[in-house]
């Protein structure tokens, strides 16, 4: 593993974290639940990271991956506190919406370059696919069997 690698992780890391700290301050998240969903949204984005840089996986496929994992700990983290997964999900996911993509598909339109437009652009779509495919089959699924659980009881 390269030393750059890591340090390059370990700092994107931390911008994760204060990111989704103050995106869930900024939401007037209940208190109680702004260090889980920060704790969470860091570790989807280490996973992202990780998936991307160290194990040379798909950016569509590591988003993926990423948000099914977050959503699956931000459900039993709702079950655990008694709260809507929502309040957790939707600060958990902010380090991974593709804002640099697109930034840059934005600014090829206005450097009237159609070329890198269509490229980022289509990367940008495709990874939000992937985000919101992740979280709602991953909810879907958890709710299911949830609910079948409670039944057999």
């Amino acid at each position: 593993m390269n030393g750059s690698v890591l340090q390059q992780i370990l700092l994107h890391s931390v911008g994760a974290f204060g990111g989704t700290l103050g995106y869930a301050i900024l939401l007037n998240a209940p208190m109680n639940t702004v260090l889980p969903a920060s704790l969470t949204g860091l570790l989807g984005y280490v996973i992202y990271e990780i998936m991307i840089n160290l194990l040379g996986q798909g950016v569509v496929f590591s988003y993926f991956l990423a948000t099914v994992i977050v959503t699956m700990i931000c459900e039993m983290a709702a079950r655990v506190m008694r709260m809507p997964s929502t309040i957790f999900l939707l600060t958990a996911l902010v380090p991974l919406v593709p804002g640099y993509t697109f930034y840059c598909a934005m600014l090829a339109i206005v450097e009237h370059n159609g070329a890198a437009f269509a490229s980022y652009g289509l990367e940008a779509v495709q990874i939000v696919a992937a985000i919101a495919v992740g979280a709602a089959v991953t909810s879907v699924l958890f709710r299911m069997l949830a609910g079948r659980k409670r039944r057999k009881t």
